[in-house]
Formats: structure tokens, sequence, C-alpha cells
């Protein structure tokens, strides 16, 4: 028993190690890498000293450094909030999006799109009601069928597919602007600022906070709602207070970046396969790692080398996530356990 402890503790003192180098590493080169190739050195002068290269330091603080920053939050919710949502379900193929929120927000950003003179805030803000619409509805359907976690799947399929048939619609009469709105869909984070980032960042940090202060709960959770209740634990007023949280978090990212997939599935089970399932762990761990995942896959879409012009960083996120996840599944499978 103290040798398996010991190997945990060493297997999750290497996990984070690695991980915070790739990170670091992954975070410098975003800052430099562009169509103004920057050294690292005068990326920290343009940081530290206003008297700099005015170009070079507008274009680190006003455009790499929000663009970087808003991408690892965006990917820290994700990987957060994957992780709350497959321990809720108990489902190892849940991510943020089974709700029904992404269609929704997809629906929402459309709709704001299509909509003549609406300013460039509408975007964010219909895509947010949009995803927190239909959040909402899908929890009223679970708890009128009262079929706990498996009816709540089923509603977010039903009301993630009503949304999406309402947006074909919408892209079927949006004609020239059809283009803007499936861009929009598959995420980037060309457009983010500071003032997206500061936003999002209030929003979702409470949420996420929230979440891991009641990871140990999660882990009992996992027991059954008898075990729970026995520790004095509401089982159904936390599924529902993580729920929300969660699925808060996630919705004001990605009204900003729109759709990233794959991030919310992936990163979870990528902590869980080192380190073992305990939540206290899994959960900040998982959040990190979707952080490393998005910024590695923007750069990919802003690389210079890259003979096509900035891809949506969605696509990337899911050719990458896609295959690296069902070799997963099939070499590993059984460590899928929760």
């Amino acid at each position: 028993m103290h040798q398996q402890s010991a190997n945990k503790r060493l297997r999750l003192a290497l996990y984070v190690a690695t991980l915070s180098i790739f990170f670091c590493v992954a975070f410098m080169v975003s800052i430099m890498m562009g169509t103004l190739q920057l050294s690292p050195s005068a990326v920290f002068e343009s940081i530290v000293n206003p008297q700099s290269d005015p170009v070079a330091r507008s274009i680190v603080l006003g455009y790499r450094i929000p663009r970087v920053l808003f991408a690892s939050l965006t990917g820290f919710v994700l990987g957060i909030s994957g992780g709350v949502i497959q321990t809720l379900t108990r489902n190892p193929l849940a991510d943020p999006y089974i709700t029904g929120m992404s269609s929704g927000a997809a629906l929402g950003a459309a709709v704001a799109f299509v909509v003549p003179f609406l300013p460039y805030f509408a975007v964010p803000a219909m895509a947010f009601l949009g995803g927190v619409s239909m959040l909402l509805l899908s929890i009223f359907l679970a708890k009128k069928a009262g079929a706990g976690s498996i009816g709540f799947i089923l509603a977010g399929i039903a009301v993630g597919t009503f949304a999406s048939a309402i947006l074909m619609v919408v892209l079927a009469i949006s004609s020239e602007k059809a283009h803007g709105i499936l861009y929009w869909l598959f995420g980037s984070f060309s457009t983010s600022t500071w003032g997206d980032f500061q936003i999002a960042f209030a929003v979702s940090m409470p949420a996420l906070i929230f979440a891991l202060y009641r990871a140990r709960d999660l882990n009992i959770l996992l027991l059954g709602e008898e075990h729970a209740a026995q520790l004095g634990i509401d089982s159904r007023r936390l599924w529902i207070l993580l729920l929300l949280s969660s699925s808060l978090a996630v919705s004001v990212c990605v009204s900003f970046c729109g759709i990233i997939g794959f991030i919310g599935l992936v990163a979870p089970h990528m902590v869980r396969l080192v380190i073992g399932s305990d939540n206290r762990f899994v959960l900040p761990l998982a959040g990190f790692t979707g952080s490393l995942l998005i910024v590695i896959a923007d750069n990919i879409v802003r690389n210079p080398l890259n003979p096509i012009a900035e891809m949506p960083v969605g696509s990337v996120t899911s050719m990458i996530g896609v295959p690296f996840f069902v070799y997963l599944l099939i070499k590993k499978g059984k460590s899928f356990g929760m």
C-alpha cells in the first residue's frame, strides 16, 4: 500500500512538472510567433519597458498576450467542466456540451450574425443567452422526466438537436453571412481582447473555484446517493449547483470564442490515466491540461508556416483529439472507469 501511494505521488509530481514545462514553452511560443517574429528578450523588453519598440509592444500587449490568456482560460474551463460533468453523469463520454448548451450558443450567435445593425458585442451576448437557455431547458425536462442522469443526457440530446435544426434554417437564410457563422461555430481566438478575458475570468473563476472546492463531494457522489446522504450531502442540490456553475463558466467562454470541441472530453481522461480518478487532483490538472492543448492548437493555426490561412481552433482540436481519444479507447479502455 505504501509503495502504491509513493508511486502515485511520483506520477503526480512528474505529470505536474511535465505539464508546467510544456505549458510555459507553448505560452512563450504563442507570444513570440506571428507575422512579426519576436525573440524572448524582445518579448520581455516589450512587457517591462514602456520605451521599447512601440510596434512590438502594441502587438505583444494588445493582441498576443490577451489572446493566449483567453485561450488558456478557455482550456482551463473546458477541462474542469468536462471532469465535473463526466462525474455527475457517470458517463466517461460526456463533455460540457452534452447539455445542449453548444447548440444553443451556436443558434444565439447565428441569430446575432443575421439580424442587421446589431453591435459587435451582440454575438457573444446572444451566444451566452442561447447556451444558458438550452441548459436550463435541459434541466427542466430532465426534472420533469425524473430519470436522473440518464434523463438529463437524453434531454440535452433532444434540446441540442432541436436547436441545431433551427440553426440549419438560420444558415439557409443567411446567404453571404453563412461563412462567418460557420467560422464561429468551430471556434477562434483571433478577435480575443483584454475585455473578453476580463469578463470571462470574472464570471468563470467563482464557478470553477466552487467546483474545485466540492471535488471531495464529487468523489462521494460516485459511491451513490445513499452513501452521500449518510455523510450529510444533499446530492440533488449539489448536482444542480455543480452542473449550473460549470456550464455557466463554459457558456461565457464559448460565447466569445465559439465552439471548441473535444477538450472537455479528452483532458480529464488524460489525467485519470496517469494519476487515477480522485477529483481533488483530476479537476485542476484537467484544467491545466485543457489549457495546454488549446494553446498548442492555437499555435498550430497561427503558425506563419501553415500553408492554410488561420483555421478555426476547434477544427484542430478535433483533428488531434479524435485520433488520440480513439487510441486511448482501444489501448486503455479499461482505465476509463470513474
